[in-house]
């Protein structure tokens, strides 16, 4: 089993065939997800926001969602989303497959009460897929790497904050440095795939608009779906399932 995990847009797209919606109790905490299957391939999908969108980034349970994927027998995710663009030289819409991230704000960890240290990091096999399946199937450009910054959220970045930002990262988003970070500490593998949807605030003179955001997000939401169903194929014909 293969699992996917997503922000609101998985809510306003058929993904999965025979979709059962199932509630699994973990050590941190009630999670949602989604059984069914892509082509007779067994796959589970948390929609990260919840099913009545009523968790914003800042109080995703991101411990339960990793541990109830451990806990169906899931050894590798695929995340998605969208994300600001903080380079000027990138014609939006795109994709970005992030190499690695940068997350100063986040405390999200399963290891409360011991003294546990992991190198964190995304999952390059799962990445190769992700970039693989993007060449064939998108028609947006395709970033190979990328440093994604992780803020806080739920609020959008001020103009001096992506001043700052800008310099060490190509795109902004509030969820996948968390994903990366819990997925690693529960032996699960991890990369995602983010549109680049809008600018960051500031960037190329843009003022960032939440509405915004979310309309162009829907636009290449399609797309992003496709990629990660052909990720998802090839990901398990490589495990033999």
């Amino acid at each position: 089993m293969i699992g996917v995990i997503g922000g609101t847009l998985l809510l306003e797209n058929e993904f999965l065939k025979e979709r059962k919606e199932v509630e699994i109790k973990t050590p941190f905490g009630l999670a949602e997800a989604d059984l069914g299957n892509l082509d007779g391939i067994e796959v589970a999908v948390i929609q990260r926001h919840g099913r009545k969108k009523n968790k914003p980034p800042h109080v995703i349970n991101h411990p339960a969602n990793f541990y109830a994927f451990k806990s169906l027998g899931v050894k590798k995710v695929i995340g998605l989303g969208s994300a600001g663009c903080l380079r000027e030289d990138i014609e939006i819409p795109a994709l970005i497959i992030p190499h690695d991230y940068i997350d100063f704000f986040s405390s999200t960890t399963v290891f409360n009460d011991s003294l546990v240290y992991i190198t964190p990091g995304f999952d390059e096999s799962i990445r190769r897929a992700l970039i693989e399946s993007a060449k064939i199937v998108s028609n947006l450009p395709v970033l190979e790497k990328g440093v994604y910054f992780q803020t806080r959220g739920p609020r959008l970045e001020t103009k001096a904050e992506i001043v700052m930002i800008k310099n060490f990262a190509d795109c902004v988003g509030m969820t996948a440095g968390s994903e990366a970070t819990v997925a690693k500490e529960l032996g699960i593998k991890y990369a995602v795939i983010c549109t680049m949807d809008n600018y960051a605030h500031g960037i190329r003179g843009e003022e960032v608009n939440y509405e915004v955001i979310i309309k162009r997000a829907k636009e290449n939401a399609k797309i992003c779906l496709e990629v990660v169903k052909r990720a998802i194929e090839a990901l398990s014909e490589k495990r033999g399932d």
